[in-house]
């Protein structure tokens, strides 16, 4: 979760005073409160259905190819918990 948080930031960073940047700093906050949700044991019931790409929104990643590794990471981390329960 770590990786993805910084991929996102550094997005954040690179957006500031283009008109991407509200867009940005809404995903970084959806990232923000999936890293509490996960602390809470309630990761699952705020990723939802869609999954980790719709719940940060697949246009905003489509515009953002740099995160993919971090989202990448992230989903073999999921599948391997799931496997495991």
């Amino acid at each position: 979760m770590g990786r993805l948080l910084t991929a996102v930031q550094s997005e954040e960073t690179r957006a500031i005073d283009s008109p991407d940047w509200r867009a940005t700093h809404a995903v970084l906050q959806r990232v923000e409160a999936l890293y509490w949700s996960a602390k809470r044991g309630m990761f699952e019931e705020t990723l939802g259905e869609d999954g980790l790409r719709g719940y940060l929104g697949p246009q905003w990643l489509a515009n953002h190819p740099r995160v993919l590794p971090a989202i990448q990471d992230l989903e073999l981390q999921i599948q391997d918990f799931a496997r495991q329960a």
